[in-house]
């Protein structure tokens, strides 16, 4: 009797192990991610890295993929060369190369971002700067619903980011958060292939705003449209901890990536590190964010 109490508390203790060590496990699979926009993930040498740097120091094999031309220096990135995309969603939608793209490259992910505000926001609503009349909101959901469709039956999930957008206009970050909410909401009801498919929405627009109150705009953007390093190291952490589903503050990554314009490497910058301070502010703005989602 003794014998199979021990033998039983060998095969307890074993699974209970096995169980811990699945829990705390690394993700063996390579994942490829498909950024799919312009300077939004490419200025400056862009998202990519960093994103795969907080993807690295989990432990886990994310590799990013840009549809831009290959610069002088890609960071080990893949590019496509298929070049900049159209500024608009149905632009994008009806160019068949952009559906090839998706099909052809064994996605798990595609990140898409519905490109400039005015196309989003109704002419009759007013806000400065304007760069660009009004396109329908049905034709703008009937562009991402395509898209999404493409993802989706070449086996990736649709990841939509919320375009920051430019400082000038903080008035309207608002109001496209909604129309972005909206748009998310329409593609989750979608039925492909006889069943609705899950949408990742990334809150980088509030998330920038929120940055722009805590560092002001010389402390958080490069240009009027682009954000420095820090802000792009922001959108990477927010990118990772939402389509990993990680808890960015238990990563250590805090490399920022500054390269010039065409790509190439700036000395005096290759190890720069984001300030303990900032960094701490970053990961726990991302997760707050993260753990308040709509379910």
């Amino acid at each position: 009797m003794a014998t199979m109490d021990h033998s039983i508390k060998v095969i307890l203790l074993g699974l209970l192990l096995a169980g811990t060590s699945m829990s705390y496990g690394q993700d063996s699979k390579t994942y490829r991610v498909l950024f799919l926009g312009n300077s939004v993930f490419y200025y400056h040498g862009g998202l990519y890295s960093p994103f795969e740097g907080f993807c690295n120091e989990a432990g886990l094999d994310y590799k990013a993929v840009s549809q831009r031309n290959t610069p002088p220096n890609s960071l080990g990135v893949e590019f496509l060369d298929y070049g900049r995309i159209p500024v608009n969603l149905p632009e994008i939608a009806a160019d068949s190369k952009i559906h090839d793209l998706i099909s052809s490259g064994n996605y798990d992910f595609v990140i898409l971002e519905a490109r400039r505000s005015g196309f989003l926001i109704p002419d009759d609503a007013k806000f400065p700067n304007r760069r660009s009349k009004s396109i329908p909101y049905e034709q703008n959901i009937d562009a991402l619903s395509s898209l999404h469709r493409t993802i989706v039956q070449a086996g990736g999930q649709t990841v939509l980011y919320m375009h920051p957008g430019i400082h000038t206009n903080a008035d309207i970050k608002h109001p496209l958060a909604q129309i972005y909410k909206s748009l998310h909401s329409d593609l989750k009801k979608i039925e492909i292939d006889g069943r609705k498919h899950e949408v990742i929405l990334v809150p980088a627009m509030l998330l920038w705003l929120d940055a722009l109150k805590h560092y002001g705009v010389e402390g958080w953007y490069a240009d009027a449209a682009h954000g420095n390093a820090l802000a792009r190291y922001s959108s990477a952490c927010m990118l990772y901890t939402y389509i990993t589903g990680r808890d960015p503050r238990k990563n250590e990554f805090n490399r920022l990536t500054e390269m010039t314009g065409s790509w190439e490497i700036i000395p005096e910058k290759v190890d720069s590190l984001a300030d303990a301070e900032d960094e701490m502010w970053i990961k726990d703005q991302v997760w707050l964010y993260y753990s308040t989602r709509p379910r």
